[in-house]
């Protein structure tokens, strides 16, 4: 079914298994078990829009798509996907090592598989691969108090089409 998958769903079917992939690698590491000293950890695929957003919020989204025919004479193409990963902290501790776990298991993991979470049970449809050297971990630098905790972490995806 991958050749046949194009556009608006292939896009939301990476999403989503990135999404699974991170929420996955937290949950094993204890980071969604009761009794911790940190408030809960929300996963949501894109912040809300016009809503506060609430402490230890991270959310997933999409950013600039770079794409390229594969050869000469091709259909195939190679497209590049920017993904973000933010997280609102409710601590400088807290946002450090739930992004460097994060950091840790994309580096590890190079190959994040896609699947189709339509079925009743979803089945692997194809992957996706993290460029080399595209993961950065960043905190902006603001004075707004808003901001004092977040922290973002961007990567690059390469899918053939």
């Amino acid at each position: 079914m991958a050749g046949t998958l194009t556009g608006g769903l292939r896009d939301r079917m990476i999403l989503e298994s990135v999404l699974q992939f991170i929420k996955s690698d937290l949950s094993a590491r204890g980071w969604f078990d009761t009794g911790r000293q940190h408030g809960p950890i929300t996963v949501v695929d894109e912040y809300p829009d016009d809503q506060e957003v609430a402490l230890n919020t991270l959310a997933i989204s999409y950013g600039p798509t770079m794409q390229e025919r594969a050869e000469m004479g091709s259909k195939a193409e190679l497209h590049r996907q920017t993904i973000y990963v933010d997280f609102y902290a409710e601590s400088d501790a807290l946002g450090r090592h739930v992004i460097g776990d994060i950091y840790d298991n994309l580096a590890k993991n190079v190959l994040i598989p896609v699947y189709d979470y339509s079925l009743a049970t979803p089945v692997q449809d194809f992957s996706v691969e993290v460029v080399d050297d595209s993961l950065e971990k960043s905190k902006p630098s603001s004075t707004n108090p808003w901001q004092r905790h977040w922290y973002i972490l961007s990567f690059i995806i390469e899918d053939n089409r």
